[in-house]
């Protein structure tokens, strides 16, 4: 094992990759245009020329009468593909469901899925991917998103023509003719549910395409987004019981994490030393023809943090290089991130830049293609510590339920009374069960904030989940909230990141199976331990417990309240009153740092200001007036 300082890994950096996160969130993968072909669009030529000199690396891919596509050749994650008609252009990397298999998949081809709908289409392939797709031979488009979410998809619209992009940057918005303004209403629903950018943009005239959504352009506006997944295979419940289910997920977690990683010839896995990274790690070095696979371990000087030991156990299992790195609080410097070129939603996953920076300077030293992770899979293999899973069971079992196991692991896993268990059980049998909303409120927000919010916000996918299960609606919640760990990071600008685990065929899998199987057993992800347990060793396929870097974070907020206090109390939110000052204030003290939660979103909330200012929300003189400046 190679063990390294935060700072020195950071240096390790080898190639031309953006080292800057102001470069990672403008950075721009592929570029599709779309213009009525019989119209003359001042805004598609100046799009052009500023291409040529800002983006050399961006060449002409695919080209046809109102349409063209842009992408790097030499980027796997951005590449370009069509049918022969020019109906429809495929962005990034798609994969025939079909042929999906241990081995991994084939891929997919466009002039098979031009004829199909859009749900179709979207059920026939997968990966990480948009579409462009001309509707009826006219002058309009569709754009498509694929439900795992890792391919990023704006649409803005200029003069004569809309552009799909994964970022905006500030010349490709002056020269297309685009002047975003700030959305104060939906900037107050989002300091309410952080997680909202991932679906709904801040931005007044820019639309953000949520996975698994699509949304048309007739050629004079674009439409509301649709959501095309998940559809009633899903959504429906009871889930059946099928005996083959859990070696169908096994198989399809194998083939997914193979077939993803088969467009890169090296990889770096980030290895926590948990359940999750090493499944991904198991089927990466297990495959017939493995690639070159350079793991990277994050170890916090902080209780709960140091996961090393199981780490270096999965590493060597598999025989792999593993480069540790010792991150301390006192080196996280939260401005490294919030000065600068913001992106159009702001980060919230990328937060951490010791992190991000020894990410990126491990795969460059390495040349590693692409970042691999295990973020979601406590989604989808369910490890919800709640009771509700209790109440599942007693759905699809009856009153038998009251006298199984299920209720006492439940309490278990909950840390509850099995009394309470079986209380909700018999309520769900009367009244069935609605868990509320899932929401991160803060005790910081302001007044004014609650009163242009409205109601509260839910992801798109849960727009049909009415008839589900109690905590089968929990785990598709938790699913669709992984959704920000595809929202704008440093790493993402230096090299493909990937998080396998969300892939669809793969979140499929799981959620055919009930919650009460996945979390069977007093422990978390009990099933997912059973199914990959030839690969784990015994340090963690026993595990109990999860590795917690919350005294970590905590700490970082300790290091840097001269930072957070200047920028939030004299920050633009509290001008409006979007933020409390004083709340704000309470949170930073030495006190609540200690003894109290009440810190949990202040970096979130400074993520927020340093959006807010770089687009244009500024303070104004009379009575707290909100003053927006076109960027």
């Amino acid at each position: 094992m190679m063990i390294l300082s935060s700072t020195t890994a950071s240096s390790m950096s080898a190639g031309s990759h953006p080292l800057s996160p102001s470069d990672a969130y403008s950075a721009l993968g592929y570029l599709g245009l779309c213009w009525d072909p019989v119209a003359e669009s001042a805004s598609l030529r100046r799009i052009l020329a500023a291409l040529a000199v800002e983006a050399p690396r961006l060449k002409l891919q695919l080209s046809h009468p109102g349409l063209m596509v842009f992408g790097e050749a030499d980027a796997p994650r951005w590449s370009v593909d069509g049918d022969r008609e020019g109906t429809l252009a495929l962005i990034g990397t798609a994969f025939d469901t079909a042929s999906l298999g241990e081995a991994g998949a084939a891929g997919a081809q466009p002039d098979g899925l031009a004829g199909m709908t859009d749900l179709g289409l979207l059920r026939a392939a997968w990966g990480g991917f948009v579409a462009i797709r001309r509707r009826g031979g006219g002058s309009g488009w569709t754009f498509l998103r694929e439900p795992g979410g890792t391919a990023p998809a704006l649409i803005a619209e200029g003069a004569g023509l809309v552009l799909l992009a994964p970022s905006l940057p500030r010349w490709l918005r002056e020269a297309a003719g685009i002047a975003p303004r700030i959305d104060v209403p939906m900037l107050a629903r989002a300091l309410f549910n952080p997680l909202l950018p991932t679906w709904r943009s801040l931005l007044q005239g820019v639309h953000q395409l949520p996975a698994g959504c699509a949304i048309d352009w007739d050629g004079h506006g674009i439409g509301a987004a649709r959501t095309l997944w998940p559809g009633h295979e899903v959504l429906s419940d009871p889930v059946p019981e099928d005996p083959t289910a859990p070696a169908h997920l096994r198989s399809t977690v194998i083939g997914c994490v193979r077939a993803l990683a088969a467009r890169h010839q090296r990889v770096t896995l980030e290895l926590s030393g948990g359940l999750d990274s090493a499944i991904v790690l198991g089927a990466l070095a297990s495959a017939p023809e493995p690639i070159d696979i350079s793991c990277v371990n994050f170890a916090v000087a902080h209780a709960g943090g140091d996961e090393r030991s199981e780490a270096r156990a999965v590493a060597d299992r598999w025989g792999v290089r593993m480069i540790e790195v010792a991150a301390d609080a006192r080196e996280l410097r939260f401005e490294d991130l919030l000065l600068g070129e913001q992106p159009v939603e702001p980060v919230l996953f990328g937060l951490d830049p010791i992190l991000e920076r020894a990410s990126v300077g491990v795969a460059q030293a390495f040349d590693s293609h692409a970042i691999f992770t295990g973020q979601g899979g406590d989604a989808i293999f369910c490890n919800l510590p709640t009771p509700l899973v209790a109440v599942d069971y007693a759905r699809a079992m009856g009153w038998r339920a009251f006298g199984s196991r299920v209720a006492y692991h439940a309490a278990q896993r909950a840390h509850c009374s099995i009394w309470r268990v079986q209380a909700l059980m018999l309520v769900d049998r009367f009244a069935p069960l609605r868990p509320p909303p899932q929401s991160l409120p803060g005790m910081q927000l302001g007044a004014r904030a609650a009163a242009l919010a409205g109601p509260l916000s839910r992801h798109p996918w849960l727009a049909g989940d009415a008839g589900m299960a109690p905590a089968r609606r929990m785990q598709l919640g938790a699913i669709a909230n992984c959704q920000h760990f595809h929202s704008p990071t440093w790493r993402s600008g230096a090299a493909a990141l990937v998080h396998p685990l969300l892939a669809r065929p793969i979140v499929e899998a799981c959620l055919a199976i009930p919650t009460y199987r996945l979390a069977q057993g007093s422990g978390n992800r009990a099933l997912a331990r059973q199914l990959f347990a030839d690969w784990l060793p015994e340090c963690v396929r026993t595990r109990r417990d999860k590795g917690d870097a919350t005294n970590y974070y905590r700490r970082a907020v300790a290091e840097n309240v001269p930072f957070l206090r200047e920028l939030l109390l004299d920050g633009v939110l509290v001008a409006h009153g979007l933020l409390d000052g004083a709340g704000i204030d309470t949170a930073l003290s030495d006190a609540s740092l200690i003894w109290s939660y009440e810190s949990r979103l202040i970096v979130a909330y400074a993520s927020f200001e340093a959006w807010a200012r770089y687009w244009g929300l500024e303070r104004s003189g009379d009575s707290g007036a909100f003053r927006v400046r076109s960027i």
